[in-house]
């Protein structure tokens, strides 16, 4: 019961169920019946662990099944401790560790015929070669995953997929078909009982993506697809990117680009502020730490970044008088090992009812830390005296996309000296 809750990303009703496992497991297990149950809660905490982000948790649990499977002899449990050990491996940036692990788990999952395993093990395959600059490979791997989890009716897991697929089409530069991607992703949500807020604005971000790869090829990124190349020519331009574009203001074609950062900005900023407004209402500071920088940092980066290729100054500054009104502002570079394009289905999932910490983010201000943090939303927040309030616009989409107020109802605070 507990695997399923997670299969279906109820993580958070599932921890009761895993402190009942991981009990009950304690007892020392004496006969080949009590020891594979062992392995298959073990195995099944370890991956819990690892989706939730409490990856050093879940390493000794894996490193103990691996060798208890082993000396019993027992080849499929082996395996699923080697693929949960990959994606360790994967989120630690080892990408040779992954791609061996996942070669040694893949023939005996394979012959077990387990099709869940199965299409991990073809993400993972996929996120390997992607990191290789096999852009070819990488598609039809996750083509494979893909399939799996569409015979086993996940719409969740295919979503995630088809987030993950669009990459290769915007590496290619057919953002169009990016798009469509996107649009299949957005119906599977739709059609699953168990979608969140917080998978729809992952999802917009992810479009925003896409306007945003299309403005910058507009503006002539150099490591831009063109949709015309051959896989061969796409993965040299995708290795070869030195990360500079060509595009003089005042053209055509810098106008256009211009458009799609701007469209990009719509997308990814109102989705950034909803899910940066659930932090702060967080009261434990490791969940909060944890929502910060597996939930709300890459989005944030986003926008950010965005905003800066739109060289939209005035954007810029309301973004950083944000974050400094929190004095959550920072320019230290991201320590984390995952790269952008595979958080689509690696980012871990919040061990947290997203619903409810929406509610209270909406919700009155409370005070935690001993006084330190304000909790809750922020309330509008003024640079100037007689300008309007910062990210105005892009607070009411998020409201209106998402139904989270991240603006308290109480008068503006004013920023500046």
């Amino acid at each position: 019961c507990a695997l399923a809750l997670c299969d279906d990303d109820l993580h958070v009703r599932a921890v009761p169920l895993w402190d009942e496992v991981l009990a009950t497991i304690a007892t020392p297990a004496d006969d080949p019946q009590r020891e594979y149950l062992w392995l298959t809660g073990a195995l099944g905490y370890a991956r819990f662990c690892i989706e939730t982000g409490k990856v050093d948790e879940a390493s000794p649990w894996l490193r103990r099944a691996e060798a208890r499977a082993q000396a019993r002899g027992w080849e499929f449990a082996t395996a699923r401790a080697q693929l949960e050990r990959a994606a360790v491996s994967w989120l630690a940036g080892d990408q040779q560790g992954t791609e061996a692990l996942v070669t040694a788990a893949y023939p005996e999952i394979a012959r077990q015929a387990r099709a869940h395993e199965v299409s991990r093990c073809w993400l993972y395959f996929g996120l390997t070669r992607l990191a290789a600059g096999a852009l070819q490979a990488a598609d039809e791997c996750w083509g494979h995953a893909e399939r799996h989890w569409r015979e086993l009716g996940k719409p969740l897991h295919v979503h995630r997929i088809l987030l993950q697929r669009s990459w290769i089409a915007i590496f290619r530069g057919r953002y169009d078909e990016a798009r469509a991607l996107i649009d299949q992703a957005r119906t599977c949500l739709d059609s699953s009982p168990r979608s969140s807020w917080l998978q729809y604005a992952r999802l917009d971000d992810q479009l925003g993506t896409v306007w945003r790869a299309e403005g910058l090829a507009d503006l002539g990124f150099d490591a831009a697809g063109d949709p015309a190349d051959t896989w061969a020519q796409a993965e040299a331009r995708y290795r070869g990117g030195l990360g500079t574009w060509s595009a003089e203001p005042g053209t055509d074609q810098y106008r256009s680009g211009m458009d799609k950062l701007a469209a990009a900005a719509d997308l990814k900023l109102p989705a950034a502020l909803a899910v940066d407004s659930v932090r702060y209402s967080i009261t434990d500071a490791d969940a909060r730490s944890r929502w910060a920088a597996g939930v709300a940092a890459p989005l944030l980066a986003g926008a950010f970044a965005v905003a800066w290729e739109a060289q939209d100054p005035a954007l810029v500054g309301e973004l950083i008088e944000y974050h400094s009104a929190r004095g959550a502002f920072s320019v230290d570079a991201a320590t984390g090992a995952t790269m952008e394009w595979a958080r689509a289905t690696t980012t871990a999932a919040p061990v947290l009812e997203v619903d409810e910490l929406a509610s209270v983010a909406s919700g009155p201000v409370a005070v935690g830390a001993a006084g330190l943090i304000r909790l809750g939303p922020l309330p509008p927040l003024q640079m100037e005296p007689d300008g309007a309030p910062v990210l105005a616009r892009y607070r009411a989409l998020a409201q209106t996309r998402y139904g989270r107020a991240v603006t308290a109802d109480q008068e503006a605070w004013s920023t500046c000296p």
